[in-house]
Order: C-alpha cells, then structure tokens, then sequence
C-alpha cells in the first residue's frame, strides 16, 4: 500500500466541534454536562467556548423539553413554542417571562412581552390546569412539568419527566408533544411520544423509543370539556406505550435474547460442558 493511500485527512476543527455537538445532543438523561466535561478533555483546550456550549445546550434543553423552576418557583418544560428568542420564554402558568442561562439552568424575572395566541387563552388555561393535575398523578420525579402554550393559531402541550440517579448507575426521561388544533368546537390532535433509558453500572445500556400518535378529532362545547378530552386522550397513548414497555420486558428474556444467541455455534457440535471431557481433549492433543 503506498504512501498516499495510508495517509488520513486531518480533521478540521469544524468538523471536531460537529462530532461534539452530535455526542452532547445524544448525552443520556441528566448527563449533559457529564458528557461535555469529557468532550472538552478529548478536544483541543478552548475549541468548546461558553458560546458554543450554550447554543448545543439550548438545542439539547428544547429537543429534551427540559424541566427548569421558573423565578416564581413554578417548574415548567422549555420548548419551541415557549420560546420569545434564544434565552427567554414564557411561563404557561403565570404568563409572565423569564430568561434562562441554558447551561446553569438558572433562570431570572424578565419585562419581555409575550407572543402567545391572545384569542386560544381560554382554552390554553383549561388545558393547562389539567394538564398540572395530569402531571402531579403521573409521575413521582421532581423534575416533572407540563405546558400549554398558543402560537400561530394552535395550542401545543408538552409533558416532560426526567429522573436521574447517577449514584446507582441509571436515569430516565419520558416527554410527550401534542399538537392541537382548534375549529368549530372540534379539536384535531396529534402527538409524539419520547422515551431515553440509561442503565451503566458495569456496561453501557441505552434504550431510546419514540411514538407518533396520529391525528384524532375530538368535540367539546366548553374549555373544561375541551381539557379533559385531551388530558383523556394524552392519558391513553401514553398508558399504551408504558404498556407495550412493560410487556417488551417481560417477554425479552425468551423472545429477544434467545433470538441473539446462536442454537448451535459455529462448527455445529453442542458444547461439551463436561470439565474431564475437556481436559481429556487437551490430554490427547499434546
């Protein structure tokens, strides 16, 4: 092999920070910043500035629908439909802004207008005092939350838990968005449903699904009515993926695994377990 056909492009340092960015927006749940220490220890000292980190963090804290505790102290889901630009957003439950240090996670009061829809109102607060009961019933983590939001003439939801435990090697996300709209007191609704297990005590184990829900029309003749057909709706695609979870597991251990492992391994013979069988086959080899 000559010379030429041995050597290897040297990679740019774009390309090392678009490797970064893939790796910190695929980190586990709860493991973001654990994931860009080590980045940062793999590249070249400063090519992952404050900038940089905080554009990949904001990305991530969206994509995941991160859960952050507002300056009134209420917890909420970050999301694009929340968003007023890259560093404020709106609180669903108070309807007030604040500004969010997407790394720290910290946020402070904000005098930034809101951009919600003014005439879906009624109905996003219905939807999301029901969807705070929905979130309180379901999910035991603190780090759990749910948003109504009404931009460009539809109300989006969003549900977003996430349970780290690191000092026992797992953490957790689960996150829904509902898409819904609104006409002639009907309410066509649509979702997507997200699920990232991580389990690395001895091993590194990922499991990651996702679910869309096709769209689904549903009447109402009030707001109360209208939350409670969604939440009901929500209540059920969610029930049946944690369903379809639990039976996955119960059944892995005879259905997936056994289709992993080989019948009979390559030479076609079956193992001899029998430890003087072997030690006789060495016996007679030397």
């Amino acid at each position: 092999m000559s010379d030429e056909e041995n050597e290897v492009d040297e990679v740019t340092d774009e390309e090392r920070q678009q490797i970064a960015q893939h790796f910190l927006l695929s980190s586990p749940p709860g493991q973001f910043h654990e994931v860009l220490s080590d980045v940062k220890k793999l590249l070249p000292e400063g090519l992952i500035g404050e900038p940089l980190a905080a554009g990949i963090a904001r990305a991530f804290n969206s994509k995941t629908n991160k859960v952050v505790t507002t300056p009134g102290g209420a917890k909420v889901p970050i999301c694009a439909a929340g968003e007023l630009d890259p560093t404020r957003y709106v609180d669903p439950k108070s309807g007030q802004s604040y500004a969010l240090d997407h790394l720290s996670l910290k946020t402070v009061e904000d005098s930034t207008p809101s951009n919600q829809d003014a005439s879906l109102e009624n109905e996003r607060a219905a939807l999301q005092s029901a969807l705070d009961a929905y979130v309180v019933s379901r999910f035991v983590c603190e780090d759990a939350a749910g948003g109504a939001y009404a931009k460009d003439g539809k109300i989006v939801a969003v549900v977003s838990g996430e349970r780290p435990n690191l000092r026992n090697f797992w953490s957790g996300r689960w996150g829904s968005t509902w898409t819904i709209q609104l006409s002639g007191g009907q309410a066509t609704i649509s979702g997507d449903m997200k699920v990232h297990a991580h389990y690395f005590e001895d091993g590194n184990v990922q499991l990651q699904t996702s679910k869309p829900i096709p769209a689904t029309t549903i009447p109402y003749s009030s707001e109360a009515e209208f939350a409670e057909q969604v939440i009901a709706r929500i209540s059920a695609a969610e029930g049946e993926l944690q369903t379809a979870l639990e039976e996955m597991y119960a059944s892995m251990n005879e259905e997936t695994f056994r289709a992993m492992r080989r019948i009979m391994p390559v030479k076609r013979t079956k193992m001899e377990w029998n430890v003087n069988a072997v030690r006789m086959n060495k016996q007679v080899r030397k």
